[in-house]
């Protein structure tokens, strides 16, 4: 979550168009992982032609998910975007228990209005919550890649449960770089050295890397679990900006980051005491 809340950045010293950037970093990362997996024994595609619709439907929700996010930082504010974002875990715990029967657990049910209250918080210490006509389709674009992240998660988790975890990052990416080709293609953009390497670097880096890991970790967290943990990912936006932008927290934003840290803690807490009672 921690190497994935620098895209923001990324995208911002990158200046292309999304499309440009999720096409190059998952082409990227569709060779590294591979390799990857390959170097340590654990490649292999075996029992995916069995499950072939979740692989199609996870990677449809990931490029949805990427391109709807990208679209909503740019036609509204980021407050609007980020906010309506993260209302994936709300979408995880109103579905989780009817797509993969998952309970609603209780400390879900503390953990998630403090999360949302602390995204609240900083979504006021910054723009606010804007609306009107012309954040309309960002605000619907925000809305719809909150529901496409619900479904990812979700998604995954059920791969991983099926010890489908290492395979499901390949197949995702390999169907997202070559759903993105076409537009990639098409789309006028031009690359530079440091674009070249920053491209590498999200390759490597947010399209290998942090997949491998978050997949692995989905066999041990819960979906609504890890939709609430996701949370982490928005706020560690406070001190990046800091340390990039400049930008000083406000008391406001540093009061949501505690809501959410200690929802987070929640959700640790509990699942490290359900694996100790196991």
């Amino acid at each position: 979550m921690l190497i994935w809340s620098t895209w923001g950045i990324m995208i911002r010293w990158l200046s292309l168009p999304p499309v440009i950037v999720l096409f190059y970093t998952a082409l990227i990362a569709s060779a590294a992982v591979p390799l990857v997996l390959k170097a340590r024994g654990e490649f292999t595609l075996e029992g995916v032609g069995t499950v072939w619709l979740l692989f199609t439907a996870l990677a449809l929700s990931s490029i949805i998910n990427n391109l709807a996010y990208f679209y909503a930082l740019a036609h509204t504010t980021i407050s609007n975007a980020v906010f309506t974002h993260y209302t994936a875990p709300v979408f995880v715990a109103v579905l989780a228990p009817f797509l993969i029967t998952e309970r609603l657990r209780r400390v879900t049910m503390i953990s998630l209005p403090l999360a949302i209250a602390g995204m609240v918080l900083i979504v006021l210490a910054g723009d606010g919550l804007r609306l009107g006509e012309d954040h309309t389709r960002g605000i619907i674009a925000g809305t719809a890649s909150g529901v496409a992240y619900a479904f990812l998660i979700i998604i995954s988790r059920r791969l991983s449960q099926m010890m489908m975890h290492h395979k499901a990052v390949v197949v995702l990416l390999w169907i997202t770089a070559a759903g993105t080709a076409p537009a990639a293609f098409l789309v006028e953009h031009h690359l530079t050295l440091p674009t070249v390497l920053l491209l590498l670097a999200g390759g490597l880096i947010h399209s290998t890397i942090a997949p491998l890991l978050y997949f692995s970790a989905l066999r041990h967290v819960m979906a609504q679990h890890a939709a609430i943990l996701g949370y982490i990912e928005p706020l560690a936006a406070v001190p990046l900006a800091f340390l990039f932008l400049s930008e000083l927290p406000s008391s406001l934003a540093i009061y949501g980051g505690i809501l959410i840290l200690f929802s987070g803690y929640l959700v640790v807490h509990s699942s490290a005491g359900s694996r100790h009672r196991g």
